[in-house]
């Protein structure tokens, strides 16, 4: 039986294509076409090139001559994909059905105007089915709607060439071009790289084809191109570190399994965070220390006939909180003293299969709120102060450092000359708006049952590696016990030291940075000058809608001429391209060849721009991953490891 159209299948999942001039009516146009890609690898001092021309226009001639030679020997690179013809396509929603058709688009899209989707229906840019409708068009069930843009993507960073394993000098006298993600290791079956921050693992939001796998595949497509790559964890895309990605969908799944199983992978990153680390903790009688009374451990010399009060001083010998993955066994929570803990809802898990379905067992759980310091083995250190880990490593190299804290690569088990202890932290974590992706942390006792609906316990460890005065931040190795959504950001803020450029969670978008921020500062002054003066700080191509009157300028009552092409069409009428231009040359696209140039130039320009004044990573990179397995010759652990990212260079570590 011939397939329906709904079981074709389509690139990108599904939700979208890249097409060709004039097939916006074939139903091959669902296949992408990445050989209509146009990607620039761009020197990041060329943006600031252009921030200079872009002030001399606008007659700030001190901005422009503080940038004149800003980041010139700049070795970052960043990776723009020109705009291309898109199609968006979603099958028809039940809660659509009998709606009309302008006002789904208008009710459940928010990047346009309703007066923008009233002009793309008439213009037929958005069809039911591969056919023109009308704006009140009733929706039926089995309906595809399709919308055809011209896509823009936000530019993304490469791997930082001062970080690479190849000189530039080498990669001349190969006479091949750097490559734009650094390979840790590869063998026939898995590929690990350095993942630059700023970079998404997969397509998600406004990033389609600057993401990693697309990145890889565009690089080397005989070798991991469509369908070669698969993978197997996330890492945030403002997170720069090790990613592994397995080149068969089974490796892909067992790996996936393996990360997941706590005991079975052990994650270590670095972070630079504010302050001193453990400095707002120290006072002995913080309500978050957490200690274990062990009732069933009596000192020798007790007497049974003693009071009970004396005895129960008597017996309270600190062992190891019952405390793991950030949740408080129910039996032992009395037993706890100090810290806080939050019985959290019955929330429902799947079970093993059961006559053709799947069983649900509901757990209640109660998540912990405070910290305490282990060894290496989880072993609570008897007598420890916050000082034993934040002096430790004082004296010591990067390499040593690591040896103790994580183990040598070449050795399974760490080194046997000394130990790293390690600050505990255990705070329920949650996601506040999934919408927006922010997650909150702390105190959640308070709360209402249904306000802790999706709250999750969490457990992460730290230790200090170094401290720079005149930052004033500190340099930590951090060891995530579980895996929650920002679960590192959220921690490090909970505990009064964010991480230093995290503008999300309690830092600052340009910490340490001036150059970065004038870069901004400078950049937004274009832009609002494109703008006409906007003031909007998220004005970006990727988050500002269209207005009623770039609609009106732009779209409204434009139609495909005679031998105008689908893709000369989509560009006319795009209002983000018209952005680009500025209001000034918002009429300036006549079909000409010099104004289509001009049109490229000033989407490349604004491109870039906008890659300034946003956040370009934060100081959060995933150092090592271990795994643990077994194999003809026993049980073994097999650890990969990156380079030390380029901003731990301010700390004393060698």
């Amino acid at each position: 039986m011939a397939k329906t159209k709904r079981n074709k299948k389509r690139s990108r999942g599904g939700i979208g294509c890249l097409i060709a001039e004039d097939d916006s009516n074939n139903s091959e146009c669902s296949r992408s076409t990445s050989s209509l890609l146009r990607v620039e690898d761009v020197p990041l001092s060329r943006a600031f090139s252009l921030i200079d021309t872009s002030a001399t226009i606008s007659s700030n001639a001190d901005a422009s001559a503080n940038h004149n030679n800003l980041h010139f020997r700049d070795q970052r690179r960043v990776r723009i994909v020109h705009p291309y013809p898109y199609t968006f396509a979603a099958f028809a929603k039940s809660r659509w059905i009998g709606r009309s058709l302008i006002d789904v688009y208008h009710d459940e899209f928010g990047s346009y105007p309703r007066s923008y989707y009233e002009a793309a229906i008439d213009a037929g840019r958005i069809l039911v089915s591969g056919k023109r409708v009308t704006c009140d068009y009733a929706i039926k069930q089995g309906d595809e709607l399709t919308h055809t843009v011209h896509r823009h993507e936000p530019a993304v960073s490469l791997s930082d060439l001062s970080l690479s394993t190849t000189s530039p000098a080498e990669h001349d006298k190969q006479q091949s071009e750097p490559p734009p993600i650094e390979i840790v290791y590869e063998d026939d079956t898995i590929l690990v790289v350095d993942k630059p921050a700023s970079m998404p693992i997969h397509a998600c939001g406004a990033y389609n084809y600057n993401t990693l796998l697309e990145v890889l595949a565009h690089w080397k497509p005989e070798s991991y191109g469509t369908g070669k790559l698969f993978t197997v964890h996330r890492l945030d895309r403002l997170t720069s570190g090790l990613v592994l990605i397995a080149k068969s969908s089974s490796l892909a799944s067992s790996l996936g399994k393996c990360i997941l199983e706590r005991d079975l992978c052990d994650k270590v990153y670095l972070a630079r965070v504010k302050g001193r680390f453990c400095d707002l903790l120290q006072h002995a009688d913080h309500p978050w220390r957490m200690k274990y009374w062990s009732s069933h451990k009596i000192e020798k010399g007790v007497r049974a006939d003693e009071s009970a009060e004396r005895q129960s001083k008597q017996q309270k010998i600190a062992t190891v909180p019952p405390i793991s993955h950030g949740e408080v066994a129910g039996h032992d929570a009395c037993d706890l003293s100090g810290g806080v803990t939050v019985e959290l809802p019955l929330s429902k898990k799947k079970g093993n299969k059961k006559e053709g379905g799947t069983s649900e067992i509901q757990s209640a759980s109660i998540s912990a709120l405070g910290f305490w310091v282990t060894d290496c083995h989880g072993n609570l250190v008897e007598n420890a102060t916050l000082q034993d880990c934040t002096k430790q490593c004082e004296g010591m190299t990067t390499s040593e450092i690591l040896e103790h804290a994580v183990g040598s690569l070449a050795n399974d088990d760490v080194s046997a000359k000394g130990s790293i202890n390690w600050f505990l932290f255990a705070c329920p974590c949650r996601i506040s708006s999934h919408k927006n992706g922010v997650c909150e942390a702390g105190d959640f006792s308070s709360k209402s049952e249904s306000e802790l609906e999706g709250t999750k316990p969490a457990q992460t460890a730290f230790t200090l590696l170094s401290y720079d005065k005149a930052s004033d931040t500190s340099l930590l190795l951090v060891k995530p016990d579980t895996g929650r959504m920002h679960q590192i950001r959220l921690h490090l803020q909970a505990l009064g030291h964010p991480i230093a450029n995290d503008h999300c969670y309690g830092g600052d978008l340009w910490f340490g940075d001036d150059e970065g921020q004038q870069a901004c500062q400078n950049s937004r002054e274009c832009l609002n000058m494109l703008d006409k003066g906007s003031s909007d700080a998220e004005l970006t191509l990727s988050k500002a809608p269209a207005t009623d009157e770039e609609v009106y300028q732009v779209v409204a009552n434009k139609s495909r001429e005679d031998g105008e092409s689908m893709d000369e069409f989509i560009v006319k009428t795009c209002v983000w391209c018209a952005r680009c231009r500025g209001l000034d040359g918002i009429h300036s696209l006549d079909g000409s060849a010099d104004a289509r140039r001009n049109n490229e130039e000033a989407v490349f320009r604004r491109t870039l721009m906008e890659y300034l004044v946003r956040s370009q990573g934060i100081w959060l990179h995933a150092l090592q991953y271990s795994l643990h397995g077994n194999d003809d010759k026993g049980s073994r652990i097999v650890k990969y490891r990156t380079k030390l990212p380029s901003w731990v260079n301010d700390f004393d570590v060698k």
